[in-house]
């Protein structure tokens, strides 16, 4: 008869294959998160809607800097604010052009910034400055960041796993 101890390494391996298979086989695909993104909307309040590109950064951060280029896309602010949110350093070419760009809406440049700040405090504070005087949305955001009072908003990955709602 078998001892506990010899069951252990078996009951590891059997543990350990079962966790390869869950990785692989029952992982998203890019596609299948970017759809979620944007087509499901059911249940979720506005601070969850960008739970599935949270959840799974490594899969379609690539896909979603491409993407916020194209003012056609839905959910558009909130996958600019996901690039922030997720601190993801190589969007900030992408935010820097959304926020340069003059004929953007107000909306998006003024996430465009946050975003640069979340990912690089220093540079979006140094952007902040030169766009402060503005009188729009956008020069709100930008006087709240240099005066310390912006309240940015952030994201876990485990407030997006356990569908936490603020």
């Amino acid at each position: 008869m078998p001892t506990n101890k010899s069951r252990r390494p078996r009951i590891a391996a059997a543990f350990l294959a079962g966790a390869v298979v869950c990785y692989f086989f029952l992982r998203p695909t890019p596609e299948s998160v970017m759809n979620d993104f944007y087509l499901n909307d059911a249940g979720r309040a506005e601070d969850m809607l960008m739970d599935p590109l949270i959840l799974h950064t490594d899969l379609v951060k690539d896909r979603v800097i491409a993407e916020v280029v194209d003012r056609t896309i839905p959910k558009r602010l909130y996958a600019i604010g996901f690039l922030g949110v997720a601190g993801v350093t190589e969007a900030l070419p992408v935010l820097r052009t959304i926020l340069a760009d003059e004929s953007e809406e107000d909306t998006f440049r003024r996430v465009a910034l946050t975003s640069i700040y979340q990912i690089s405090p220093e540079e979006g504070l140094t952007l902040a400055k030169q766009y402060q005087a503005r009188s729009d949305d956008l020069g709100s955001a930008a006087g709240e960041i240099v005066d310390g009072s912006a309240r940015i908003f952030t994201r876990t990955y485990w407030e997006a796993f356990w569908g936490r709602h603020h």
